[in-house]
């Protein structure tokens, strides 16, 4: 059987069935290259002939929480309680705000291991740091200012 490619305005043919594979493996044909063979109707795209490319596998696509650098760029992913705890524990060096820090970072823990899907247990750890730290100084500061 004689086969024939054309790849833009370049028809190359008649060749053998392993000469177009050698042309594929080369990179002289590409997947989206057209071929033609003697019996067919029309052309063909380069990938569907048989045997011509190798089967790429497919690699299944990643939601956006999977994906570690776009979790570093935005909250995907991420439950909502590390999220809070983490700009709480940042605000808990104002006191004020150190037991809300310290609640959130609970809060997210327990969500996280209830979502193992989720991400932000550094969020939430830091939160409960934080928290707790500033939560003790608030303490120690109203107690010692009677």
């Amino acid at each position: 059987m004689q086969y024939h490619y054309r790849r833009g305005e370049q028809q190359v043919g008649p060749l053998s069935l392993d000469a177009v594979i050698a042309a594929a493996r080369s990179g002289g044909i590409g997947p989206d290259d057209l071929v033609w063979a003697e019996g067919w109707n029309t052309w063909r795209a380069a990938h569907t002939v048989p045997g011509l490319f190798p089967s790429i596998p497919r690699v299944p696509a990643r939601s956006l929480g999977e994906d570690a650098n776009m979790r570093m760029l935005l909250p995907v992913g991420r439950s909502f309680w590390a999220i809070a705890a983490g700009y709480l524990g940042l605000l808990s060096i104002l006191l004020v705000f150190a037991p809300f820090a310290l609640i959130t970072g609970i809060l997210a823990i327990l969500d996280i291991r209830k979502n193992p899907e989720k991400h932000g247990m550094g969020r939430a750890i830091f939160g409960v740091a934080m928290g707790t730290f500033f939560s003790l100084l608030l303490l120690f500061t109203l107690l010692n200012r009677h």
